[in-house]
Parts: C-alpha cells; sequence; structure tokens
C-alpha cells in the first residue's frame, strides 16, 4: 500500500449530511494507526469554507485506503445511510474525499476523534473490571448491533479493536465499517469474515446465506470476554473455534445445522477429526461460574476478572447463555435483551463507575426510547459536528 503522508492539506471534500463541497484544511496530522488494509492519521481539520462557521476547529482521525476503481465504495455507502440517523452508538463520519497518487486513487474518510478503542481501554486496566462497566459496555454494544440490524447492515467484523471508548464518559461507539454489507440473505457470501476469536459456528462451517445474527454472536464473544478477562474461546485455527464451540455447546442438533445453513462436507470433516471427551474444558459454562485449580491453570478456561462477585457471574452467564446458541434466529437480542431486568442497575442514579463518576451517557430516557423501539433520530454525540 502506498504510504502518502503529509502533515498538513487543502482539500474540497464531501460533507456526508448533505454531499454538500466543503473546504477543508488539515494540520497536524501524524500515523495514528497502519493496518493491512488503510492507515489511520490523527489531527486537527478547520473549516476553511462555511459561512458563519468558517475557521471552527475539530480533532478528527482520517482513514486512507486504496480503493481498485473509482465511485462510491459500499464502505462509504453504508456510513452515509447511517449518519441519517445519528445513532449515539455508532461512529460519525463527517467527510469524505478521494485523490489520486502514482496512478492510485486515494479514499479517505474522516471521522470524529474518539481517544480509545475498547482493547486499549480493557489492556490498560489489565482486563478488569466491575459489573457495572460490563453491563454499560454491554448495554450499548447490543443497543448498536441492535440499531445496525434494524438499518439491515451487517458488520461482519464485531471485536474490541473496533469498539471506541471514551473512557471518562463510558461512550461507547461501533466503528470500521470495511468488512460490512447491506443484508441479502438469499444471495451467498463469503464465510470467511469475521476476526476468528469472533466468528460464528455457522461461518465456521462453511455458511454463505446470513444476516446479521452473526453479529449477534460477535457481541455475545464481547460479552464473555468482558466478564473472563481474556479472550472467551480462542481458537488456534478456524477448525480449532468451531471444537471450542463444540465444547461449550455440545453437538449440534439437526435442527440447528439447518438453521445456520452450513456446509455439510465442511462441517462433517471438522467434527469427524473433533477429539470428543467425557467432559470438555467448556461444558456449560461452568468454567465462569465455579472455577477450579484445572480451570484456572488452563488459559482457555482461566478467569482472570476477579473484580466480579460469584453471584453477579452468575447473573450475567444466564443472559450470555440466552446469546451464544447455534440457531442464528434464537440468540437473544434487540429490544428482549436490552429490556433484560439485568441492566436495571446502569440506569440508576446513584450508580457510580470504576472511576468513581456517575453515568452520563446513559439516562433513563435512553431506556425508554429503547423499549418503545429506538426508531427515532438520537442526533447525539459525543462532539460538536461542523
Amino acid at each position: 500500500m502506498p504510504n502518502l503522508y503529509r502533515t498538513s492539506d487543502d482539500l474540497v471534500v464531501s460533507r456526508l449530511e448533505d454531499g454538500k463541497p466543503t473546504k477543508l484544511h488539515l494540520e497536524n496530522m501524524n500515523l495514528f494507526a497502519s493496518g493491512a488494509f488503510s492507515n489511520v492519521y490523527r489531527g486537527i481539520a478547520i473549516l476553511s469554507e462555511g459561512g458563519g462557521e468558517n475557521g471552527k476547529q475539530q480533532e478528527v482521525v482520517v482513514k486512507k485506503t486504496w480503493p481498485r476503481q473509482r465511485g462510491s465504495p459500499l464502505e462509504v455507502r453504508i456510513l452515509g445511510k447511517l449518519n441519517r440517523l445519528k445513532h449515539k452508538n455508532i461512529v460519525r463520519l463527517l467527510y469524505s474525499y478521494q485523490k489520486e497518487h502514482e496512478g492510485k486513487i486515494c479514499l479517505a474518510l474522516i471521522f470524529e476523534y474518539i481517544p480509545l478503542n475498547l482493547h486499549q481501554h480493557l489492556r490498560s486496566l489489565n482486563r478488569k473490571i466491575d459489573i457495572v462497566e460490563v453491563k454499560l459496555m454491554t448495554w450499548q454494544l447490543f443497543r448498536g448491533q441492535h440499531h445496525l440490524q434494524r438499518m439491515e447492515i451487517c458488520h461482519r467484523d464485531m471485536k474490541p479493536q473496533n469498539l471506541l471508548y471514551n473512557a471518562d464518559t463510558g461512550l461507547l461507539k461501533i466503528t470500521d465499517f470495511g468488512s460490512s454489507a447491506f443484508e441479502a440473505r438469499k444471495t451467498p457470501q463469503p464465510s470467511y469474515h469475521v476476526t476468528r476469536y469472533y466468528r460464528p459456528p455457522e461461518l465456521l462451517l462453511g455458511s454463505k446465506n446470513y444476516g446479521s445474527e452473526i453479529d449477534i454472536w460477535s457481541c455475545g464473544c464481547i460479552f464473555g470476554e468482558l466478564l473472563k478477562g481474556a479472550v472467551f474461546m480462542a481458537g488456534r485455527t478456524s477448525n480449532n473455534q468451531a471444537e471450542l464451540i463444540f465444547e461449550l455447546l455440545g453437538q449440534p442438533t439437526s435442527n440447528d445445522l439447518n438453521s445456520m445453513k452450513i456446509s455439510d462436507s465442511k462441517y462433517s470433516d471438522i467434527w469427524n477429526s473433533y477429539e470428543r471427551t467425557a467432559k470438555g474444558p467448556f461444558p456449560n459454562f461452568d468454567f465462569m461460574i465455579h472455577p477450579t485449580n484445572q480451570t484456572m491453570k488452563d488459559r482457555r478456561t482461566a478467569v482472570f476478572n476477579n473484580l466480579i462477585s460469584q453471584k453477579d457471574m452468575i447473573e450475567s452467564i444466564d443472559l450470555l447463555k440466552k446469546v451464544l446458541v447455534y440457531n442464528p434466529f434464537q440468540r437473544l437480542s434487540g429490544t428482549d435483551f436490552l429490556m433484560a431486568p439485568y441492566f436495571m442497575q446502569i440506569f440508576h442514579e446513584q450508580t457510580v463507575r470504576m472511576n468513581g463518576k456517575r453515568i452520563t451517557c446513559l439516562s433513563g430516557a435512553d431506556w425508554q426510547i429503547v423499549k418503545i423501539g429506538d426508531k427515532t433520530v438520537t442526533g447525539e454525540s459525543t462532539s460538536d459536528i461542523f
């Protein structure tokens, strides 16, 4: 990938709100993160043409990718659709532009800046968080996923690295829609999507016809990770990841297999090579509730988060069990999940977070909005948008 790097730039960008061309000056741009398919820069955006808002500044990140052809990539179309409903748990794309450099097209996406992703935040705390933080993060995650599902968008890469997190306020936002797609359940799609640890059984078993239910499984794995203080199921390979799920849930029934629309040959190959034990490391999630010397010695089953009481863990696992099931259409999510009494604690005005602060990123209004379907425009963000 070409490494286009400039500390400042004057641009004409397309504003995602209305497609209006806008003059923007970027300055103090520094490499923030890099990956196989994109580089991300952090800096200051200044409106150089914006009427009464001329000269307004905002800290932003710029994601630069190198698509093969011009036009509006799928990621931009998805983000444009999401921008029309400014959901507080979805990242905001502010502007986009394309440039040609050395014969290649550079697509740049300019987003609101949020300091950390959830993976970085958890690592800073040695992955140990209390039950209030678990509930706060999990509720927002599943609320954002439910919004995507109602917008008929399948994220296809839910993981802590793709969740932005404001440690001060507790606000969580889903980001990175580079692997996402509009749902087209009748159209076969690749099964290699989703990072292995968060990949649902139907994709591991070769399904090519799936929908947003795959994201529900991934969110369940993140929920389990918050409780455990480590990756919930860390398979060494894709086949081993499927085997760990077998250990957790047992053998899928014929109804389960039909609901997942899996590849019969793929399933037969994995199941027949799977060395079953009388008691695998994961049965019935018991390792999370009743840790033993044996389970604590095995990194697959060791629970590293010691800030959660057994009572809270039992209540949490009771809910998690309803999410991590084979049948994609029986995975608990949406309003049924979000309205669970389990989450009421984070809506009490007196509840205090680990940082000693009250919860300000959610209120009783959020609870009521979700209760009636969460179908309204929220218009909320952590920052002022030009």
